[in-house]
């Protein structure tokens, strides 16, 4: 992957900061021949041209020892930031404790100063540069573009490796969403089935669960059992009813609980979406149970 990102991409932007001038001229020397190199003599700088080209910059080299606003301060602010946190940054400094704490505040390397070897320097932009672009497009196809969730392949993935280390009860869910107008707009579609996806991550699934886009309008879930899914699906169906781009999405949620990680996952959720499909809706239900046994 790493020779086909090297072979097809254009040159690569890094930015530079650091307030000393020879040091942003060296830096300059020693990369603009593979890269296209802006430099800047400040944090506060950088998070200015970050915030306004957030999606320009495939590298940046941060000084940490600097005025008004240090190395540490735009670490912080980068990696609080969504459209900045996943910018690789090498801190560049001479304190080997400055290293450490950049290093778990999130930074990707660091460069020992002064300067000595630039085809040491060559070589670590250009490891941390191609390992981020790969990683992005990673994340490119794992999720569904619509929902936000992951697609199914990679869920399946991600259950098998997560499953033998739970130790909490988990349970298996399938959500069907019903009530999608063919006759709408793809974008309305589209809206309504990714507010259901968010309002499950948020009520059902949790920040220790995933889910999946498995079809056009099924969803499934990995999360840890709870006594109380019909109420929880209730929350949802409230807060989709008063949204007037919502209010006819109706919801069949099917739960295989407490599932058996010796068992093959595909029988987990063709029993979750068994228990879908033995929901009439005439009942008032919205949720039906079942257990692998």
């Amino acid at each position: 992957m790493s020779n086909f990102l090297k072979s097809s991409r254009q040159k690569r932007r890094v930015l530079v900061v650091d307030d000393e001038l020879i040091n942003r001229e060296l830096l300059e020397t020693i990369l603009s021949f593979d890269y296209d190199v802006t430099t800047v003599s400040s944090g506060i700088e950088a998070m200015n041209l970050l915030r306004a080209e957030p999606e320009s910059f495939s590298l940046l080299l941060l000084d940490i020892i600097m005025p008004r606003m240090s190395g540490f301060e735009v670490i912080e602010a980068c990696k609080s930031d969504d459209k900045l946190k996943n910018i690789p940054i090498i801190v560049m400094t001479s304190e080997k404790s400055a290293e450490v704490r950049s290093i778990h505040m999130g930074a990707a390397d660091f460069i020992a100063k002064p300067y000595r070897m630039p085809e040491v320097i060559i070589a670590r932009c250009e490891r941390i540069i191609e390992q981020n672009e790969e990683q992005k497009l990673i994340r490119s196809i794992e999720k569904d573009a619509v929902t936000g969730l992951y697609v199914k392949l990679f869920f399946d993935a991600y259950v098998k490796r997560l499953a033998p280390g739970l130790r909490p009860a988990m349970d298996a869910i399938a959500v069907k969403v019903d009530g999608i107008d063919l006759n709408s707009s793809q974008a309305e579609r589209d809206a309504a089935l990714k507010k259901t996806a968010g309002l499950l991550m948020q009520n059902v699934i949790g920040k220790k669960g995933i889910a999946c886009r498995a079809g056009d309008d099924l969803l499934l879930g990995y999360c840890r059992h709870k006594e109380n899914y019909e109420e929880l699906i209730g929350k949802i169906v409230q807060e989709m009813s008063d949204d007037p781009q919502t209010e006819f999405i109706r919801l069949r949620v099917g739960i295989c609980e407490r599932v058996d990680t010796e068992v093959d996952i595909k029988l987990w959720y063709d029993k979750a979406v068994d228990c879908c499909s033995r929901i009439s809706g005439n009942d008032g239900n919205m949720t039906a149970t079942c257990t692998l046994s």
